[in-house]
Parts: structure tokens; C-alpha cells; sequence
């Protein structure tokens, strides 16, 4: 009898571990990622400044009560990355008030897919995962690791989680250097016009509860 006891109570603690962690799905329709990407050297008044951002993407945050084993994972298929959507660039002052053309768009995202910065053809997917969710405060941090042309670059940046009545929100704001994406500028004319080494980035991910 008392070893069936000990069983019930090893297989209700394994219950109530299964039940302390919750899957969102992320919903790609109800977030928004995007960056933005300045243009620099001695001809840079004959460019436009960009905002890229995210048209698709996958993924799944695993919550856990004990905020150092949670995780998620992002999918991002680069081919969907979308340049200067009219939405992004209003209101952000003088430096985004041009109006790339048709043409201008479509050669940046050329560009940005080419070998010389994505590498689209070769390394179609961008994938993100991430631990060790800090706190569920404004001032959270979270380790991330980006895996891009074929490596795995590690970074860590800000979060501020929320919880709502069927999900969850993810947001904040970072900027960060080519450089520490393991990355140049792209550059044309002998660098007389060229992509700024600086990247300014902002998130809003939402995810489902759907366990």
C-alpha cells in the first residue's frame, strides 16, 4: 500500500511539472518586427534611409514558472522580409521622409537577399532562440542566440513580457552594430554610398496560448 502511494505522489509531482510550463504559438498577424537601416558615406544624399520588416514568420515561446528554463524559437524565411512598408516609414520624422520608388525597393531587397549581406540562395531562413528570461519586469533581459549566414551569434537584449487573456506579448527596442552580426555594410561606388554600420531594431511579438 505504501508503495503505491509513493507512486501516486511521483506521478501527481510529475503532473503538476507538466502543467507549470504553457506553449504559445506566435502570431505573425498580430506582430510586428522591423529594423531600421540608415544610409551613410560621401554620396549618402543621393540614398534612402529603410525600414525592413518581417512578413513571415514561425515559432513557439515555452513558458515555464521558473523564468530561467523558459525558451522560445523564430523561424524567419528571409525571402519574406519586406523593405519599406509605407506604414513603418510614416511618422518617423525627417530622416525617413523620402519616397523610395518601386524600383528603389525592389533593388534593396535584391540587395539584402544578395550574397554579399543574406546570402538568400544559400542560407534561406533566419532562426532565433532564446533562455533565461530575467525578470517579467520593464527592464528584463533576455539571451538570445541568432543563427544567420551559417553561424551562431549571441546576444543579449531587452524584454518586457505581458501577459493577456489568451496570450502572450513580447516587446522592445535595441539597436545593434553590423559587426556584432558578424556582418559589413553593404556598399557601392568604392563605399561612397553605403549602408550605416548602425541597426535600430524594435519588436511587438505576440503568441496564443495553445497549451
Amino acid at each position: 500500500m505504501r508503495s503505491l502511494w509513493i507512486l501516486a505522489a511521483l506521478l501527481g509531482a510529475l503532473v503538476n511539472s507538466t502543467n507549470a510550463q504553457e506553449i504559445y504559438e506566435i502570431d505573425v498577424a498580430r506582430s510586428n518586427v522591423h529594423w531600421l537601416v540608415y544610409k551613410a558615406g560621401a554620396f549618402a544624399r543621393l540614398g534612402h534611409n529603410h525600414v525592413v520588416s518581417v512578413g513571415e514568420m514561425q515559432g513557439r515561446i515555452h513558458y515555464e514558472t521558473e523564468l530561467a528554463a523558459a525558451r522560445f524559437e523564430i523561424s524567419i524565411p528571409v525571402v519574406s522580409l519586406i523593405v519599406d512598408d509605407s506604414a513603418l516609414r510614416s511618422g518617423r520624422g525627417e530622416e525617413f521622409a523620402s519616397e523610395p520608388s518601386a524600383s528603389d525597393i525592389a533593388g534593396t531587397k535584391q540587395n539584402m537577399l544578395s550574397e554579399r549581406v543574406l546570402n538568400g540562395e544559400a542560407f534561406p531562413e533566419i532562426r532565433i532562440t532564446g533562455t533565461g528570461l530575467t525578470a517579467l519586469a520593464a527592464d528584463a533581459t533576455l539571451d538570445i542566440t541568432v543563427e544567420l549566414l551559417g553561424r551562431s551569434v549571441a546576444l543579449q537584449v531587452p524584454t518586457f513580457v505581458e501577459f493577456g487573456e489568451d496570450g502572450l506579448t513580447a516587446s522592445g527596442e535595441f539597436s545593434l552594430q553590423h559587426a556584432e552580426l558578424g556582418m559589413e555594410p553593404f556598399s557601392v561606388m568604392m563605399g561612397a554610398l553605403q549602408v550605416g554600420e548602425q541597426l535600430d531594431f524594435s519588436y511587438r511579438v505576440y503568441a496564443t496560448k495553445i497549451h
